[in-house]
């Protein structure tokens, strides 16, 4: 339960406001899988939906491991809660990040190349990481603000295509389909369902 809390927390801790993108309202959905380190065969493993309105933004993931995970954040505020049941009840774990102060050891190589991903027009980066065997060809849209995801701090856009490496393999996101739409402001909010709590405070009721 740390640890995905965690992943949340270094999920969504960098901000981006030196380049201007294009505002954008609506849905991106990307699927994930892992990639086998032997075979190199890739395996379904869940879908991850992401809902902004370039303010406010909802983030939905679901693996049959972890279950159902929710995030909401306010991308200029850097605030953010995210939902979780654990034991029957809960919890709305409150979150205040601030400035980033971590170190990226990605490094991005710019190249030629350029592939249609999930409906959008994607540029090619390469990606290096000391966990990385060699460099790794991933996929950007130049004109989307990479803070809907913030996986990468300084990729030039947000990722379509991407990887992450973890103990049991290559994790594979690729952007399925995204709409332009208007997103309720209902979108954003929780029900009282929900106890508000801080992050401290849920780690020591789960530690007891």
């Amino acid at each position: 339960m740390k640890f995905i809390l965690l992943f949340y927390t270094l999920l969504f801790t960098t901000t981006y406001f030196a380049q201007q993108y294009d505002p954008f309202e609506g849905e991106f959905i990307y699927s994930v899988e892992l990639i086998h380190p032997e075979t190199k065969k890739a395996k379904f493993i869940s879908f991850t939906t992401i809902i902004t309105n370039d303010t406010l933004l909802r983030t939905e993931s679901e693996s049959p491991s972890l279950g159902k995970q929710t995030l909401i954040k306010h991308l200029q505020l850097s605030k953010q809660y995210v939902l979780i049941d654990y034991q029957g009840k809960k919890y709305a774990i409150q979150q205040n990040l601030g400035k980033d102060t971590t170190i990226s050891k990605y490094t991005f190589t710019t190249c030629y190349g350029s592939k249609k991903i999930g409906g959008i027009r994607a540029k090619k980066i390469m990606v290096s990481h000391p966990n990385f065997k060699e460099p790794i060809a991933m996929y950007y849209a130049k004109n989307l603000n990479p803070i809907y995801l913030n996986i990468f701090k300084d990729i030039p856009g947000l990722p379509i295509q991407y990887f992450i490496q973890t103990e049991v393999g290559l994790l594979c996101y690729t952007l399925r389909e995204f709409s332009k739409k208007e997103v309720p402001s209902t979108v954003f909010t929780f029900g009282k369902e929900y106890e508000k709590i801080s992050f401290n405070e849920f780690l020591d009721r789960i530690s007891k």
